[in-house]
């Protein structure tokens, strides 16, 4: 897996977990709940090769990133995955990345955002 520091509506510095292949972005109830923001109910289930695991809703989220220099805020819809969630509590995924422009340089271990952003990573 691949995580990256970022900071949730400014002000909850985190670790976001980069998932390409995702196609929803996620973001736990437990981190939603410390962070004391509201979302809009939606009562689903989101499926994978293993299991089902409960969606209790959706949020609108800026997720933000500083590469040392310059600082960078991006928005997007997450849902809102159910306490049975086993995963990161937060996750970037595909429509993250076209949203907004970004691109894994895994030769430098970097986030590349549309406006020549550059954001370190780990593995």
């Amino acid at each position: 897996m691949v995580f990256m520091n970022c900071v949730v509506e400014e002000n909850s510095p985190t670790q976001a977990s980069i998932d390409t292949c995702a196609n929803v972005n996620c973001i736990s109830q437990k981190h939603i709940g410390e962070l004391g923001i509201a979302y809009h109910d939606e009562n689903n289930s989101i499926k994978t090769l293993d299991a089902t695991y409960s969606i209790i809703g959706k949020v609108n989220l800026h997720i933000g990133f500083n590469d040392g220099e310059k600082h960078k805020s991006t928005p997007s819809e997450f849902i809102v995955v159910g306490p049975d969630w086993p995963g990161p509590d937060l996750i970037l995924g595909g429509p993250w990345f076209r949203e907004n422009g970004a691109t894994l340089d895994i030769c430098n271990s970097k986030l590349l955002l549309d406006d020549n952003f550059a954001i370190p990573f780990k593995v």
